[in-house]
């Protein structure tokens, strides 16, 4: 695909982006790349962001992991594995994409935008991993992991306090152990397609055992499942 230069205000949005996180960037097209959602970019005829996508996934993979293996050492490699996924997944890395106000440089084509896509967890986990990407190309790894450690890094020191907890899982598992019944989640939606919460119930054998609230289907499972787990410790 041949880059088509827009006229938007990426490159605005983007230094401020760049200022607060002590970016000194040298290829300012790669993170337009990093920011361009394929919508924008089917809209434009430009490169979007997946192939940087990739990149990042792999990235982020390799030094959380790194990071575990060092931080951990007497950590079996299960345990290893389960605490990666918990600070590796779509809601996590959705999280740090906040953190860094990354949504403010993010470019959604115009039906996406309409639909609240830069508040969708999908669509800022990708973003995220897509500059990690842009970074690891334009600066490095070393540069990359300092960003880690000001988003992902310095929360292990909090591992055992449930930072991104499955609670699903371990509702799963919980039950799994008195009953072949599986949990049923039953979802009640309310507000407009943009900006929609989501109200959820967890039913075992037709028992409401806990409920939740999000702005994601799967934030409003998580904090059914919690409410559960909470509700059988008493």
């Amino acid at each position: 695909m041949i880059p088509v230069i827009v006229k938007d205000d990426f490159e605005t949005k983007f230094s401020r982006i760049a200022k607060r996180l002590h970016l000194k960037y040298k290829n300012l097209e790669l993170y337009r790349m990093a920011f361009t959602h394929k919508t924008y970019g089917n809209e434009h005829n430009c490169p979007y962001n997946e192939r940087l996508e990739f990149l990042g996934d792999a990235i982020l993979d390799f030094l959380v992991g790194e990071y575990l293996y060092n931080k951990f050492p007497d950590m079996p490699e299960g345990e290893l594995s389960k605490t990666r996924a918990k600070f590796v997944c779509t809601e996590a890395n959705a999280e740090y994409s906040k953190l860094l106000k990354l949504n403010e440089g993010l470019l959604l084509g115009k039906g996406e935008a309409a639909q609240g896509g830069n508040t969708k967890p999908t669509v800022l986990a990708d973003l995220f991993e897509a500059f990690l990407g842009a970074v690891y190309l334009d600066l490095g790894i070393g540069k990359v992991r300092k960003i880690l450690n000001q988003v992902i890094f310095s929360r292990f020191e909090a591992i055992d306090q449930g930072f991104f907890v499955d609670y699903k899982s371990e509702l799963q598992e919980y039950i799994q152990a008195e009953s072949r019944e599986s949990l049923i989640y039953n979802y009640q939606e309310e507000g407009p397609s943009h900006d929609k919460t989501y109200l959820v119930q967890v039913m075992h054998e037709g028992v409401v055992l806990g409920s939740g609230l999000g702005k994601s289907k799967n934030k409003a499972e998580q904090a059914a499942a919690k409410d559960a787990l909470s509700k059988m410790a008493r």
